[in-house]
């Protein structure tokens, strides 16, 4: 059964949803409808708006939808959900997953390293300034500068400097690559790459502040369909319709409500106080599928339940522990007693959705006998004691770690658990300060050479594990090379995640689906990559 298929058949027999948010709009049924309110339960507000420097659950949705790109993922209906939507990627026709968004069109030449776009003109920003090329180019400058998030994209896009970013005309930009290939129209896809509204951003900076980091931390200078009204750290994060939008909304007023409970904001979804409760626990999302007045949305999704073990924290630093760790690790237990059902077995560094998954070449399975043989190898035979951090914030950090715990002190290895803020966490996480970390999250592009690239490339900003091989940067860069075929690279990367997985940088436990719970009105619920909604396609019947 495909793990589609099975978080299918999960939902049909009942299964509660996995974390909490909470959201509010014009419309809707229950208490929050005669207040006029559309209201999303959620677990907290975002500690950043910026997204260079901040990465979690938590930011998704603001992110995507008070910004814009150049270039979209195509949105087609979802199979296996009547009214919502999904993504177009098919991997094998890469070079039409994508649509023209911010920009009306592009034409490349120079052998695929010379990419000009043209962009809409009259998109105006929510401080009503045009989008210009200057913004494109100033949101690039940024994203040098700041050596943050997206400045893996340009690495593996072949964005060699700043200087490559063009201005040609108010509404041309041109963007010359070191080497052609496929990434550079994947990468602006993602929902990362927003563009910013250069001529607010720049009335904020100062001399030690160039780039206004401190001011859009908590404000936004964004294209996208919706605008920040109000954001109360711990308390609620407002948006309001942008409607000089190309393609306005269907909701003028979302309030995210923060419900650090799970169990609270499935109440407040259950009376109609909140028309969309986010990442419920799995039993919660079983009465969720229960309710005639309610309704579970279950998307495949991309990503994997995982655990970085970093080397710089010894015995990590040795493979056979980290192979050890990885026979340790009861899979099929924590699917079926954490997620109930609402995920599926992982099988490697590459999820279901990319391109060259393939579940034959993951070496581990749940073997205690052999993880304590490789624990003596190693010189370990009583075993270590290691850190494993988790989100507060998400519901199924402390469940999926207990599990852990447990089945690793079989082998004689004690796991000591460290739950954190969510603000604490994503900063740890990105500085690598703890031993190991329980992260769900994955590569939102279905391209193998970012899927891998992006977590086990070494120099890769996003590298939170630590990870450096050799073996592996050679077979990336050699997998990636301009002169092959989608076919011939897409194989050529199942080659590179044999050899990640051979090394056990991570432990890739589980594959749990996307899923939203809403009253039965509401209309158009979607998944796009990066974990969020499109919430500008949401909706409700009266």
């Amino acid at each position: 059964m495909t793990r589609k298929a099975f978080l299918k058949s999960a939902a049909a027999v009942g299964a509660t949803p996995l974390v909490g948010s909470l959201i509010t709009a014009c419309g809707g049924g229950g208490a929050a409808a005669r207040s006029n309110q559309f209201v999303v339960a959620a677990a907290t507000t975002p500690p950043s708006l910026d997204w260079e420097l901040v990465f979690g659950r938590e930011v998704y949705d603001h992110i995507f939808n008070l910004n814009d790109r150049l270039t979209r993922w195509k949105q087609i209906p979802a199979p296996d959900e009547e009214g919502g939507f999904d993504l177009a990627w098919q991997a094998e026709n890469f070079e039409e997953i994508t649509e023209p968004r911010m920009a009306e069109g592009w034409e490349v030449t120079n052998g695929g390293r010379t990419y000009t776009f043209s962009l809409r003109k009259d998109w105006p920003s929510h401080a009503g300034n045009e989008f210009t090329a200057a913004d494109v180019k100033w949101t690039f400058e940024r994203s040098f500068a700041l050596n943050g998030i997206t400045s893996f994209y340009n690495t593996l896009s072949t964005i060699e400097r700043p200087q490559d970013v063009k201005v040609v005309g108010k509404h041309t930009v041109r963007i010359e690559l070191a080497e052609p290939g496929p990434d550079l129209l994947l990468t602006l896809s993602t929902f990362w790459r927003a563009m910013v509204d250069s001529k607010l951003a720049k009335s904020h900076a100062t001399s030690s502040d160039p780039w206004a980091t401190r001011w859009l931390k908590n404000h936004e200078a964004g294209f996208g369909p919706f605008k920040l009204e109000d954001l109360s750290p711990g308390n609620h994060v407002i948006w309001v319709a942008h409607k000089e939008h190309p393609f306005p909304p269907k909701l003028d007023r979302i309030v995210f409500r923060e419900l650090p409970q799970s169990s609270n904001r499935l109440a407040a979804l259950m009376s109609g106080e909140a028309q969309v409760a986010q990442f419920l626990l799995p039993t919660e999302m079983q009465r969720v599928e229960k309710r005639h007045d309610l309704r579970l949305w279950n998307f495949q999704g991309y990503v994997i339940a995982q655990s970085p073990m970093n080397p710089r924290y010894p015995p990590l630093d040795d493979v056979r522990v980290r192979r050890a760790l990885s026979y340790a690790t009861p899979y099929e237990q924590i699917v079926d007693k954490v997620y109930r059902g609402f995920a599926g077995p992982a099988a490697g560094p590459l999820s279901d959705h990319a391109a060259g998954f393939d579940p034959y070449r993951n070496p581990y399975s749940y073997d205690p006998q052999r993880a304590r043989e490789l624990l003596r190898e190693a010189g370990h035979p009583n075993g270590f004691k290691t850190t494993l951090a988790y989100n507060a914030a998400d519901p199924l950090g402390e469940p999926v770690s207990a599990q852990l715990r447990s089945a690793f002190k079989d082998v004689g290895v004690t796991l000591e658990l460290e739950a954190l803020p969510s603000s604490t966490y994503t900063e740890a996480l990105f500085a690598g300060k703890r031993p190991m970390f329980f992260y769900q999250g994955g590569a939102d592009s279905p391209d193998p050479a970012y899927a891998l690239g992006v977590f086990y490339q070494s120099k890769s900003s996003n590298n939170w594990g630590g990870y450096k091989s050799a073996r592996a940067d050679a077979c990336l860069a050699d997998a990636g090379r301009s002169e092959f075929a989608w076919d011939q690279r897409v194989e050529k990367h199942k080659r590179c995640a044999e050899i990640i997985a051979s090394d056990a940088p991570w432990l890739w436990i589980a594959q749990p689906g996307f899923q939203v719970s809403t009253r039965s009105e509401v209309t158009g619920i979607n998944w796009y990559a990066g974990e969020a909604v499109d919430w500008s396609k949401v909706g409700h019947t009266s």
